[in-house]
């Protein structure tokens, strides 16, 4: 004997409905005895039955097949009007099986005959009525709860096709999105009214097929509303399959992304177009900036005098700046457009390099403290060139930014690998708020203190200092408080670590 079911908050009722009395005990006594707490009404009589139907619902009903009133189907048919769903039992001493096999077919839960041994096992039948009737209830209210959902989702449009791929379902989104009505689409074919005519034919075919291999589809395109504009869709096709595999139709949702391609289209489009320009100009100022520079030594040259010595000399500086911007440019574009700033390795020490760049340094700031400390070695495989102008970039935004009277302190470590290169300052730390930022393009700063890349020029030095760095498989970092100060730390490894590859 199956186990009791749990017990619920109000007890279980059950209906007996049979013109017998012996046959009514029958039944009464084989339930009460297998459930605990059961309540079992009794009717035996026409009037009875008709009192019966103005109680609450019962959770299951047994009835015989002939009574003298009406038949078993007649109040089976009444009883599924009366109360849905209901599970109703048939005891039976007449009808034959097709009688009986009929009967099931129309709504019937069971069919016993009216035997000694169907008494015993009646209890067990009503469990699995009462369990069937369950499990029916909660998928009506899962489906239902589902249905909700569905149609409360207004920024996807969700629907259902069948094998023949016409129409099934339509939720309140797809209406929204598409301006067609449940009315409108109901058992029509979806590709017609949802997708461009240039894409029917190969293509649909091709998505269709990659849907029944697979069992999904996801991917975006144009599709049309009913007023015939176009939506761009994220578009997800689900496939359905029955027993054994077999398809019984796809779910399809489709969300509206125009907005979001056309703004990814704008700012791609922005973006191209301003590192074009940016190539073009650069590349372009180059010519007549040399023309300037070399006409203003040929004049300093030609008129000795002090005027023109001054006027020269302003010149030559504006020039210096000029080309330094333009190679800024040049560099930004070659790494935003070629993939990044190539570099070009060769056997050198990184700190005799850094010595170098110091000694340049000191000549030019007489008054500037700097200090060194270097322990292992720096060879490997470098850009002399570009780590050069690594250093120069973050040397001369350390001393002219630094506090006065304070020392610029270089350590190099060179112990292991990666090498390790630290330039230090003391001055007013760079805001936190600029931190993550600091190495972003076009990006300047304001007020005292803030990193040179950032308060002057074009806001590209340390942008490309770090696309160098990123270029020889290193890293850079940065700390900045009031009491240590700035620290530009770099990584560099000796030698490359991987192949490079295009783009990359």
């Amino acid at each position: 004997m199956m186990p009791e079911p749990p017990e619920t908050r109000r007890p279980q009722r059950v209906l007996v409905v049979d013109d017998s009395e012996s046959d009514r005990l029958m039944a009464v006594r084989a339930l009460t005895r297998a459930f605990r707490g059961l309540q079992v009404e009794q009717v035996g009589e026409e009037e009875q039955w008709r009192q019966v139907l103005e109680q609450p619902r019962f959770d299951a009903v047994i009835v015989d097949y002939q009574l003298h009133w009406a038949t078993g189907l007649e109040l089976l048919h009444t009883l599924q009007r009366h109360w849905p769903g209901i599970p109703v039992i048939m005891l039976t001493g007449t009808a034959d099986e097709s009688q009986a096999l009929g009967a099931v077919q129309e709504g019937l839960e069971e069919y016993l005959p009216k035997t000694p041994e169907s008494y015993q096992h009646l209890p067990r039948s009503v469990r699995f009525a009462l369990e069937r009737a369950r499990q029916r209830q909660a998928l009506r209210e899962s489906n239902e709860t589902l249905r909700l959902v569905i149609e409360g989702v207004y920024g996807h449009a969700i629907f259902l096709v069948d094998p023949g791929r016409r129409i099934v379902t339509w939720n309140a989104g797809a209406q929204a999105i598409t301006g067609y009505s449940e009315e409108e689409v109901l058992g029509r074919p979806f590709a017609p009214l949802l997708i461009p005519g240039e894409q029917h034919g190969a293509q649909l075919e091709r998505e269709m097929g990659e849907l029944e291999r697979r069992g999904v589809y996801t991917g975006e395109g144009w599709r049309l509303r009913k007023d015939g504009s176009r939506f761009w869709a994220d578009i997800t096709v689900s496939a359905l399959r029955g027993e054994e595999g077999a398809p019984r139709g796809f779910t399809v949702v489709l969300r509206d992304a125009t907005e979001r391609m056309r703004a990814e289209e704008a700012r791609r489009r922005a973006e191209e177009f301003r590192e074009r320009l940016l190539g073009i100009v650069s590349h372009d100022l180059r010519s007549p900036l040399q023309a300037i520079s070399l006409q203003s030594q040929l004049l300093a040259r030609r008129v000795r005098t002090e005027m023109v010595e001054a006027a020269t000399a302003r010149i030559n500086q504006g020039a210096e700046r000029m080309t330094r911007m333009i190679a800024d440019l040049l560099d930004f574009t070659r790494g935003r457009l070629g993939g990044g700033i190539p570099v070009e390795r060769e056997p050198g020490d990184l700190f005799v390099l850094t010595y170098e760049v110091l000694e340049e340094l000191r000549m030019t700031t007489l008054h500037s403290r700097i200090s060194t400390q270097a322990t292992g070695d720096g060879r490997g495989e470098w850009d002399r060139d570009r780590l050069t102008q690594v250093v120069q970039n973050l040397m001369s935004n350390a001393l002219k930014h630094g506090a006065k009277g304070t020392p610029l302190r270089v350590t190099m470590e060179g112990e292991g690998d990666p090498v390790v290169l630290c330039i230090q300052n003391q001055g007013t730390p760079i805001p936190s708020e600029l931190l993550p930022h600091l190495f972003d393009p076009f990006r300047r700063g304001r007020g005292e203190g803030a990193n040179d890349a950032l308060s002057g020029g074009l806001g590209l030095g340390l942008y490309i200092v770090q696309e160098i760095v990123h270029a020889h498989d290193g890293s850079i970092t940065v700390t900045s408080d009031a009491r240590t100060g700035t620290t530009f730390t770099l990584r560099l490894p000796r030698h490359a670590l991987a192949p490079r590859a295009p783009g990359g």
